[in-house]
């Protein structure tokens, strides 16, 4: 069977690489920031291969791992890429057991690695009961599922998780007024932060210290970067990426600190034609 959605996954990245061709290709986005991010590097896929992770990225400095699905399929995958090669090492290609899409789970969103394992935002048909996926992130391996607690699931989206400090936040993709918090232990509701002010089209979530950063895909050429600050909600748009047109999405997004500042890591989608893993970096200071 899985051989069967590899080979759905290659042909229809083929056949929107050909029509975008006869169109006219879609350029890649320039990386043109207003915020203080530099852009650093860049690694390209074709959606033949990038169809694999076309909605999260995270990383553990070595590794970057990535989830992505073609929803009309039922097809959800997590891979593992050479951070510094960008080499695609491992696909793990319907990573979702036969039981978890039975219950109609059917859209792995952004991810986070943590302590050897990789939590995957997971959103269900109808919007009915949002999970969290869990992977063994040395073999990609399918470990476990938990249900959000019902005064935590919201409108039933859950684009993305960021673990830090034995806390799961995440979001809601529409008129997101909250950060929610679950705990890594037994995935109990531990509460809320309010936002000052609404934000909407939220695609992927990482921390930075107290503050937690949130890409948007807002449907424009411009794509907002919004900072919320976990300790008093006070949201502003801290980063806008020029993405060159406005078909092309922002979905992922992943922060590591290192010793003089700390970098970003973006996977961009190209309309069915390309996956794009994007570095930038935030100086101290």
């Amino acid at each position: 069977m899985a051989s069967l959605f590899v080979f759905f996954r290659k042909a229809f990245g083929f056949v929107f690489a050909a029509l975008f061709a006869l169109a006219g290709a879609v350029s890649s986005p320039p990386s043109v920031v207003k915020g203080n991010l530099v852009p650093v590097n860049e690694f390209e896929y074709s959606y033949s291969d990038g169809a694999a992770f076309c909605q999260g990225i995270t990383t553990d400095g070595e590794y970057f791992y990535g989830t992505g699905c073609i929803k009309f399929l039922n097809y959800n995958a997590i891979v593992k890429i050479d951070a510094a090669s960008g080499e695609i090492l491992e696909v793990n290609d319907m990573c979702l057991p036969d039981d978890i899409i039975s219950k109609g789970y059917s859209h792995l969103g952004d991810c986070s690695y943590y302590g050897g394992r990789i939590y995957a935002a997971c959103e269900a048909f109808g919007f009915k009961d949002p999970a969290v996926m869990v992977f063994d992130a040395e073999t990609l391996r399918f470990l476990e599922y938990h249900v959000l607690p019902p005064e935590g699931q919201g409108n039933g989206h859950i684009p993305w998780v960021s673990v830090r400090d034995g806390v799961i936040y995440y979001t809601q993709a529409r008129e997101v007024d909250e950060v929610r918090m679950l705990s890594l232990e037994d995935y109990s509701f531990i509460g809320t932060v309010k936002l000052d002010k609404t934000i909407t089209k939220i695609t992927g979530g990482d921390l930075l210290g107290g503050t937690l950063y949130l890409a948007s895909n807002d449907g424009s050429d411009e794509k907002t970067t919004y900072a919320v600050d976990l300790a008093t909600g006070e949201t502003t748009e801290a980063i806008i990426r020029n993405m060159g047109n406005s078909i092309t999405e922002a979905e992922g997004l992943s922060i590591t600190e290192t010793d003089t500042g700390a970098l970003f890591f973006y996977n961009d989608v190209t309309f069915a034609s390309k996956t794009i893993i994007r570095t930038y970096e935030m100086k101290n200071g």
